[in-house]
């Protein structure tokens, strides 16, 4: 029994020690990149860990490379966003999002990164992804859905990409709301049907 014990012990130590180390290599790039001003694609492995004093064989173990630690990385900042209720990130995703966005970590690590494409280009595919994720599990329950789901999932996202892209461009000419409305009217109304109900 005791020699069980130990080999769970031994697991959890293990685990942690994974997770301490791969939470150093995220803070580091994110420090590299927020606080001393570097370029996402100008960062070396190298330079990750130095910066988290740790060996470079230790990267290698958690991390494919740099864009999947950065993936890590985005996935912690967004945790708590997932806690936003489905139906209301789908509904009104620019309203909420907006909301959790502002003055957050995630935000300070887009401001520090606005003139590196490869960044934006690697944040686009992320958020892209999750966005897409998220509308299928929305319309998985909408009731007249005649169309492919995951050609629907992909119509929904290049809105909302084309609606953020042009509110970043005319930021003064409407507010969050009449962002959310453009967005309704755009895309198909049938897929709100199960989220309209949920809300009332």
């Amino acid at each position: 029994m005791s020699e069980k014990l130990s080999g769970v012990e031994g697991a959890i130590g293990m685990d942690l020690r994974k997770r301490r180390s791969m939470q150093l290599l995220w803070k580091a790039l994110f420090d590299l990149m927020t606080d001393k001003k570097m370029l996402f694609s100008k960062i070396t492995v190298d330079q990750i860990c130095e910066e988290a004093m740790v060996h470079r064989s230790t990267f290698y173990k958690h991390f494919e490379d740099k864009f999947r630690l950065l993936e890590y990385g985005l996935n912690q900042l967004m945790e708590q966003y997932w806690d936003i209720p489905l139906e209301k990130r789908i509904l009104r995703p620019f309203f909420w999002s907006n909301g959790f966005f502002e003055g957050s970590e995630s935000h300070k690590l887009v401001r520090s990164q606005q003139s590196d494409e490869l960044f934006f280009n690697c944040m686009s595919t992320y958020s892209m992804r999750l966005l897409k994720k998220d509308t299928l599990n929305f319309i998985q329950h909408s009731k007249t859905i005649d169309i492919p789901h995951d050609l629907l999932a992909e119509f929904h996202v290049a809105a909302m990409v084309a609606l953020s892209n042009w509110w970043h461009k005319n930021p003064n000419l409407v507010d969050l709301t009449q962002i959310d409305q453009y967005f309704h009217r755009l895309v198909n109304a049938s897929i709100f049907d199960f989220g309209e109900e949920k809300e009332k």
